[in-house]
């Protein structure tokens, strides 16, 4: 039936948002990379501050390529289908979809003193703030940027992705970063480079209170939620990514199962399905896959 490009069977959608992080997040940890690692390079300060987030990924592409060349290519694609530079622009979508609680750096500004608290005693026993506005400023930056570059990026993985169907998630995930591979490079710098401008000359705004969710906002580029869920770029009035969303819509992936074929191997007889999966039909006529 396959050869007549008939599709057989319940076809499943599943969040394309929720597939395509966890493709990119399960290549990271393949790599033993830790999820913190670009966060932690990208801000250190060096000659002249702290380098603009996008500036700071190109920097990272050459000394990646050195340690790459030193691993036999037939190991490295036994751990992962992309190359140096693929792995360095698949790092702020890392940074957009890593669940989060809280700031990671001191957002809070000290405040001038009281007048009935400037007391000698209080000044003696008053604790130094550790608030540096060049770190919370790029650290903000590297947020918004990571949002804004991921939404591109997801977008164009969908749009090479097409509408045909998948065998599972594992086959989803795969096919994303095959996607993702097949990107140029050089366009990936570009969509870096320019959701990079939309957020630079800009201005920022804290919030600090609630339950302690990471939330500020950008004047013009919107606003942005960091959480469990990773990071929510809300504009125009509305989500336009994140909470399942890519470009303000609702995208969806096609499979055939909803768990892996090990999933349904190591099964005794049952099939088990995801609850949140809408079942688009019993059967369909479509492309063959």
């Amino acid at each position: 039936m396959k050869s007549l490009g008939i599709e057989t069977g319940k076809t499943y959608e599943m969040p394309a948002l929720g597939i395509m992080a966890d493709a990119f997040m399960s290549d990271t940890n393949s790599r033993h990379v830790a999820p913190d690692a670009i966060p932690q390079l990208v801000m250190q300060r060096r000659e002249g501050g702290i380098a603009r987030f996008d500036q700071a990924i190109d920097g990272l592409i050459e000394p990646t390529r050195k340690d790459v060349a030193a691993v036999p290519p037939a190991e490295l694609a036994k751990v992962t289908p992309l190359d140096a530079a693929h792995m360095i622009y698949a790092g702020p979508i890392v940074v957009a979809m890593q669940p989060r609680k809280g700031w990671e750096v001191d957002a809070m500004k000290p405040g001038p003193i009281p007048a009935a608290l400037d007391t000698p005693f209080f000044r003696a026993h008053r604790q130094s703030s550790t608030y540096d506005e060049d770190v919370h400023v790029r650290y903000m930056e590297m947020l918004a940027i990571s949002a804004i570059y991921t939404n591109t990026v997801f977008g164009m993985i969908d749009e090479k992705m097409g509408t045909a169907r998948l065998a599972d998630p594992n086959a989803a995930r795969q096919q994303v970063l095959t996607a993702f591979q097949a990107i140029p490079a050089p366009m990936l710098k570009a969509a870096l480079a320019d959701a990079a401008r939309q957020v630079s000359g800009g201005n920022f705004s804290t919030d600090l209170t609630g339950s302690g969710n990471i939330h500020f906002t950008h004047t013009p580029a919107g606003d942005f939620v960091a959480d469990p869920r990773g990071l929510t770029w809300t504009k125009a009035g509305g989500i336009w990514f994140g909470d399942g969303r890519i470009n303000g819509q609702t995208v969806n992936l096609r499979l055939a199962s909803t768990s892996s074929l090990s999933q349904r191997q190591a099964q005794s007889g049952t099939q088990g399905t995801n609850a949140d999966a809408k079942v688009e039909g019993t059967g369909n006529v479509g492309p063959g896959k």
